[in-house]
């Protein structure tokens, strides 16, 4: 993992898909916000819920392709191959990060 990004940052993309849901959270601070397929998830709640439905409905592989760091924030292009239509596919993933936690991710084409 590069070692220009944010460690809470590094620590998520080191988690695989299929690992305990807490393992990805504890990263992710109270009230961050993820925005995934057009979809805000607000909360440590509705965050451990969109871990654990990815987790369950695709078989995901994630790859880092690219990192920036700006600042506290990072960009990082993933490349995501699973069990869904279009697969692989190359995803920007877009971290807010304060305090050592992630406040904000936003996944995009």
């Amino acid at each position: 993992m590069p070692t220009d990004i944010p460690a809470p940052v590094a620590d998520y993309l080191t988690a695989k898909v299929g690992d305990p849901v807490e393992a990805v959270l504890r990263n992710f601070a109270d009230d961050a916000v993820v925005h995934d397929e057009g979809t805000n998830h607000v909360g440590a709640s509705a965050i451990r819920d969109w871990a654990a439905e990815i987790s369950a409905r695709y078989q995901l592989e994630r790859t880092v392709v690219e990192t920036h760091r700006i600042g506290a924030a990072a960009v990082v292009l993933v490349r995501v191959a699973g069990n869904f239509p279009g697969s692989p596919v190359d995803l920007h993933h877009h971290f807010t990060v304060s305090d050592d936690r992630i406040t904000a991710l936003t996944i995009c084409p």
